[in-house]
């Protein structure tokens, strides 16, 4: 199992005096300009030359005032980072230094005695590193980046293999993507794959050779709707993705990817998708950006905050943090309006629910659903009808055009004749409407076979990063009903005063202890099910507690996209399934 990194340290360098960074699975870099997203990036760029070297060659012995033992030199007048200046406040007296641990508890530190000189240092917890072969086994960590992205070249000439080799490491990777492929195909049918699901309607082929006269050229063609064009010709955005799937394909086995600002090359749609496909890898990620759009996909403790002003980048440990990472980068409401403007459709969701409507999306295959290419989202602030159709009339009067415009509400404790009656009243004005058939939108993550393999599967990772879980074996179904149970009380209270409300309004004279009855024996009919009682508890609630258990006894906890992961399509609820397939029919209709 290779090793992870799990913490870097700073002294001295740059703008860093003493600062850290924790790192986890996935790590999405933030902060205002000049916060130091480029210095951590920069850092591993030079760790990984340094790995590169101790691949090949044996340490050498120094003994100079500050390095006393065996270390790498470690070149740095190729790298694309800026090593002017990497003394803080041009403090040399001390040596600049970086501290990377990895989960094996082992570490590498990369030090600079003086300007332009570098030297990496291993410190093992067992046998000291000697030769290539003992570095590869104690630090088995690979780092791989995705280069600075561009153009395809209009003739590609056919390469040597060591060309395209190296070309997977550098800026130059555009400029030679055919041979990239020709040379090294491992893995193609998977990155085909990978770009047919992305990018509907697209396909993309092997390179072929085409040989006329001395010159020996390398074309791919991208079959679109059946209609073949070379590679050059399908246009910028589809060449980048092309690429950004290259390099995600060909990174699977490295234990850290790292990509910096991504936003600059994609479009806001495949920057959604983006964060998608680098959850499924098997390594780590880390993300620099300024995207708005990858936050919205993020989930908080994905999310790590770079303020060079403390001592240590912060994590983000719940939603509500999200948004104010927004005012910092800038964000407002121009997007949506922006997408809007050009779709004319509008998805209305209590808050941050799309975020969980497009994972069961791509897990259904609807990717068109999932990245809202056709339509906008805009959150109603709850069970909110007056804001929907005020936002409505507002930007019919706002952009002068007609929109059309679809509403998707939690449940909550409402009653069938309370839905029903809803229901009508946006029938004739709404052109989707939908009240899931269970109390909130998180109650359709209450599967309890999904729930034990990504509790398995988190267990396993917490484990393979150093850390320790507790040998206790836990049965999710048991323990979301014993939970479940735990509520009823409170959730009949709520069902009680719904109850005695809508239907003593409906049917009044009845004395209130006879209702009351009937209340309670229509509730405990619905109870004796143990998968409606899933569907009547508050879903959000019972997953927290479901956290909170095994946190403590088991030492992890599961996120919502952690659940979905792990579901099988055909465990996915039927109305779930039914209501991704209707907002797709909303996203493909006519104007």
């Amino acid at each position: 199992m290779a090793s992870h990194f799990t913490l870097v340290r700073f002294r001295n360098y740059k703008a860093f005096k003493h600062y850290s960074v924790v790192l986890t699975q996935f790590n999405i870099l933030v902060g205002a300009n000049n916060c130091g997203k480029s210095t951590v990036i920069g850092a591993f760029r030079i760790l990984a030359e340094g790995i590169r070297r101790a691949h090949t060659r044996a340490p050498e012995y120094n003994n100079s005032s500050t390095i006393r033992g065996y270390a790498y030199p470690v070149n740095l007048r190729d790298l694309p980072v800026s090593t002017e200046n990497v003394f803080s406040n041009y403090d040399d007296s001390q040596p600049a230094t970086i501290e990377f641990t990895l989960s094996n508890k082992n570490k590498l530190k990369l030090i600079f005695p003086e300007q332009d000189s570098c030297f990496l240092l291993c410190e093992t917890v067992g046998k000291a590193v000697r030769t290539p072969t003992e570095f590869k086994k104690a630090f088995d960590a690979a780092i791989a980046f995705v280069p600075v992205l561009g153009p395809v070249e209009h003739d590609e000439e056919l390469n040597q293999q060591e060309t395209a080799r190296r070309a997977l490491l550098t800026h130059r990777a555009s400029r030679n993507f055919r041979n990239i492929w020709y040379h090294l195909p491992d893995g193609f049918d998977d990155f085909r794959a990978m770009i047919q699901r992305s990018w509907p309607g697209m396909d993309i082929q092997r390179p072929e050779v085409v040989r006329s006269g001395d010159a020996v050229r390398l074309y791919m063609f991208c079959p679109e709707e059946r209609m073949p064009r070379e590679l050059y010709w399908a246009g910028f955005g589809f060449q980048v993705w092309c690429q950004m799937l290259t390099f995600i394909s060909k990174a699977q086995k490295d234990s850290l990817l790292i990509i910096d600002e991504p936003d600059i090359y994609l479009h806001s749609d495949l920057q959604r998708q983006l964060v998608h496909l680098l959850r499924d890898r098997d390594g780590d990620v880390m993300i620099a950006t300024h995207s708005t759009e990858i936050l919205s996909e993020a989930e908080a403790g994905e999310i790590v905050v770079l303020n060079k002003k403390r001592q240590s980048a912060t994590r983000l440990i719940n939603a509500e943090q999200i948004h104010s990472v927004f005012g910092v980068l800038g964000s407002s409401l121009n997007p949506t309006i922006t997408q809007l403007a050009k779709t004319r459709k509008v998805l209305f969701v209590e808050g941050d629910d799309f975020n969980l409507l497009a994972a069961f999306a791509r897990k259904l295959g609807h990717t068109g659903v999932a990245n809202r290419a056709k339509f906008a989202v805009v959150a109603a602030h709850g069970f909110n009808p007056a804001r929907v159709k005020d936002f409505i009339e507002g930007m019919k009067k706002t952009l002068g055009l007609s929109i059309k415009h679809a509403v998707v509400f939690d449940r909550d404790y409402r009653l069938d004749v309370e839905v029903e009656s809803v229901k009508a009243a946006f029938a004739e004005t709404c052109d989707l409407f939908s009240i899931h058939d269970r109390k909130e939108l998180e109650n359709f993550l209450l599967v309890p076979s999904a729930i034990q393999r990504a509790l398995a599967a988190r267990m396993r990772d917490r484990v393979s990063r150093g850390g320790a879980v507790k040998d206790l074996r836990v049965d999710a179904e048991e323990l979301l009903q014993s939970l479940a149970a735990d509520m009823k009380s409170d959730l009949f209270g709520q069902y009680l005063a719904r109850g005695m409300k809508v239907v003593g309004e409906k049917r009044r004279g009845i004395d209130d202890s006879t209702l009351s009855t009937e209340i309670y024996r229509w509730f405990e009919e619905l109870w004796r099910d143990p998968a409606t009682r899933l569907k009547m508890v508050s879903g959000k609630q019972l997953l927290a507690r479901f956290n909170e258990f095994v946190q403590r006894e088991v030492g992890v906890a599961l996120t919502t996209n952690a659940i979905v992961s792990a579901m099988r399509p055909n465990e996915i609820p039927t109305s779930m399934s039914n209501l991704i397939s209707e907002i797709a029919e909303f996203s493909d209709s006519p104007i």
